[in-house]
């Protein structure tokens, strides 16, 4: 249906169109700032996993800072649209770890999450290492999808520590 066809039917509210940058590489990258943290930990608390498993926005603040060095928040004209971390070490040896990559939602299914990978990617690479590695619920298939159009392959399947859970042990060259 068009805007114009949604206008004339009762009880529908046209949503207006978002503006998507054409391209990406507007976003910048730094070190999450202190108000960055808040914000962070927002996005985190309302995305999945952490959203089904209930974690508040405080328990996220918590997780977070533990993590900040590892952090990099990605913004587009000075607001935050999501962030990736990367660890120098993870569950395989010599390799870095992918621990997150969040994407705001009204940036999903719209390239963001290339863009988050590739800045991942790229601080693995300044680390020094050849081959980066992530865990993944096998039940995530829009994850796994991702993961696995980007070149990450299963090495192994996992228990998680946390939640007792199989994870997928992914990995790929940089």
């Amino acid at each position: 249906m068009t805007d114009k066809q949604l206008e004339g039917t009762p009880g529908t509210n046209p949503t207006p169109p978002m503006t998507i940058p054409m391209d990406w590489k507007q976003v910048k990258f730094a070190q999450p700032t202190d108000e960055d943290m808040g914000l962070l930990a927002g996005l985190r608390s309302g995305s999945e996993p952490w959203k089904q498993r209930g974690e508040t926005q405080a328990e996220s603040l918590e997780a977070l800072t533990k993590l900040r060095p590892f952090i990099s928040v990605g913004k587009l004209n000075s607001a935050l649209v999501g962030y990736v971390t990367i660890e120098r070490d993870g569950p395989v040896p010599g390799a870095a770890y992918l621990r997150n990559i969040v994407v705001k939602n009204e940036f999903r299914q719209k390239g963001l999450g290339h863009v988050l990978l590739d800045q991942g990617l790229s601080i693995a690479r300044d680390m020094n290492r050849k081959t980066i590695a992530l865990r993944v619920d096998p039940a995530n298939g829009p994850a796994v999808s991702f993961y696995r159009k980007v070149g990450f392959t299963t090495v192994a399947t996992v228990v998680s520590k946390k939640s007792g859970k199989l994870r997928l042990l992914m990995s790929r060259e940089l």
